[in-house]
């Protein structure tokens, strides 16, 4: 099957205040934030909305520092793939450094980056429903 990606899933931008950096996109574009949450492990602070289907995640420090001004980027683009084994095997075939799938914070996903051929664009695929799933009790 290849790499053939079927969507975009999420777009990351990264800053230095994602609190900040969220509140001014929803308030400029008109799209609530959904969901806020600090990443298990690193304690980085994360909010998404959503555009359309295109979720935007807001990533940055959990304890913000002092700053002259906010300041993003763009972190990540992630593609959604039906199959991320095959999608990494055929990036690697064509001479690309990827690293291993393993769980994203999305139950059920595998997530891999892509670390060389990006053109310096940070970049990854996912595939949900990659781990089964226990049923809630």
């Amino acid at each position: 099957m290849g790499a053939n990606a079927t969507n975009i899933d999420h777009i990351v931008i990264a800053s230095n205040d994602s609190a900040a950096t969220a509140q001014l996109f929803s308030d400029h574009f008109g799209f609530p934030i959904k969901r806020t949450m600090s990443r298990p492990g690193t304690r980085a602070h994360l909010e998404f909305a959503k555009l359309d289907e295109v979720v935007l995640e807001f990533a940055g420090p959990g304890d913000v520092q002092p700053y002259d001004e906010v300041k993003g980027r763009i972190g990540g683009v992630v593609l959604a793939v039906p199959d991320i084994d095959a999608a990494v095997a055929a990036i690697r075939a064509k001479g690309y450094e990827c690293g291993e799938p393993h769980p994203a914070i999305q139950p059920g996903a595998k997530i891999a980056t892509v670390k060389s051929g990006t053109a310096g664009v940070p970049f990854a695929f996912i595939q949900y429903n990659a781990i089964p799933q226990e049923p809630p009790a």
